[in-house]
């Protein structure tokens, strides 16, 4: 199922390219991007998946370039404090508060400066910021507040929502604005706020504030206007077998899962087309029609119909022609680096019935 989901986003039935050919070039592959721990039936398996395929998240590889997120392990101060930072793009200010447990040769150094200069963390009154210390629920929650409050409505006011969280308690504020607006959930009438965060839970609450963000909305034809030009170009050096025109139009583009879905697609094509066979493809895009589903500050999802793909390999030893719709769902993050958007993933819609 993996492997078909892959080939189809892309227009393939047969694409086999080794990982070592992109590990050689130092970038990820597809194989970074596809958890072995959790499937569709998690309770966070859309928020996690988001995050890995946007690049927000990376798992933990094996030698065997098996990819876990690990998403019930508790999550330490460092690492929420780099993925709420990757999260929003967030840049340093340059009024960094200096902690003595924080070197620029720890990998959380440029997290910590950056989270700090904006006055999301403060640390503790003994001027250790505690990176490896697990973030506690309240903890998290205060770092998420003041994460958003540019761009995120919270009330101005709160009401206590949790017996275990009175108005003395000193995340109180924070604790309820979050829950007021949904972006913390408790259990009934407990929030718990001493507990433990885990990995997903920090993932949930961070990709509800990211919805929340409606304050900077580009305008729908901007995106569709961005997409369609990607899309026609796609088709046509598809078509034509314009590999190193194709790779360029990805790294302008592309992001994420989607960057490295096309990088392993084309070195198969290419190896593929070859002296020992050829491959063809025809795309009918002209009745293509895309519709914004979802948008928010920096992240929307594109719905595509209309597009049919017919795609040929012929060889001695195989043969292959299959024609198929290409409708799916693509989907965007504005790159905080460029300020352009970027495709981060694109799912399929298919009837595997119908494929076989």
């Amino acid at each position: 199922m993996k492997l078909l989901k892959i080939l189809l986003a892309l227009g393939l039935v047969i694409t086999f390219i080794p990982s070592h050919f992109a590990l050689a070039s130092g970038t990820k592959t597809i194989d970074h991007y596809i958890p072995m721990d959790i499937d569709e039936e998690y309770w966070a398996f859309e928020e996690v998946d988001k995050f890995i395929n946007a690049d927000i998240l990376d798992g933990y590889m094996d030698e065997d370039l098996n990819m876990t997120v690990q998403p019930e392990n508790k999550i330490t101060r460092a690492q929420f404090t780099k993925i709420l930072v990757n999260a929003l793009g967030l840049k340093n200010s340059g009024k960094a508060k200096t902690f003595r447990d924080v070197k620029p040769s720890d990998w959380y150094y440029e997290y910590v400066n950056t989270a700090s200069s904006l006055g999301i963390i403060s640390g503790k009154e003994d001027g250790r910021f505690a990176p490896n210390a697990n973030i506690t629920r309240d903890q998290m929650t205060k770092m998420i507040v003041l994460a958003f409050e540019k761009t995120v409505q919270f009330p101005d006011a709160t009401k206590q929502k949790f017996t275990d969280v009175d108005s003395e308690y000193w995340a109180f504020e924070f604790v309820n604005k979050a829950a007021a607006n949904g972006i913390v959930k408790g259990y009934g009438d407990l929030f718990k706020p001493r507990n433990l965060a885990t990995r997903a839970q920090a993932i949930v609450m961070i990709n509800r504030g990211l919805q929340q963000e409606q304050s900077s909305l580009v305008p729908q034809e901007e995106i569709i206007g961005f997409l369609h030009d990607h899309i026609k170009a796609e088709n046509r050096l598809v078509e034509t077998s314009a590999y190193k025109e194709l790779t360029a139009l990805y790294e302008k583009n592309a992001a994420g899962f989607y960057k490295a879905e096309a990088a392993e697609y084309g070195m198969a094509a290419f190896l593929m087309d070859d002296e020992e066979g050829t491959f063809t493809a025809e795309i009918h895009d002209e009745e293509l029609k895309l519709e914004v589903i979802s948008a928010s500050d920096r992240f929307v999802t594109v719905e595509a119909t209309g597009m049919i793909g017919t795609f040929v390999y012929k060889s001695q030893d195989f043969n292959m022609d299959f024609t198929a719709k290409m409708d799916g769902a693509y989907h965007l993050k504005l790159d905080s680096n460029s300020g352009t958007w970027k495709i981060y993933h694109y799912l399929p819609f298919f009837d595997e019935e119908e494929l076989y």
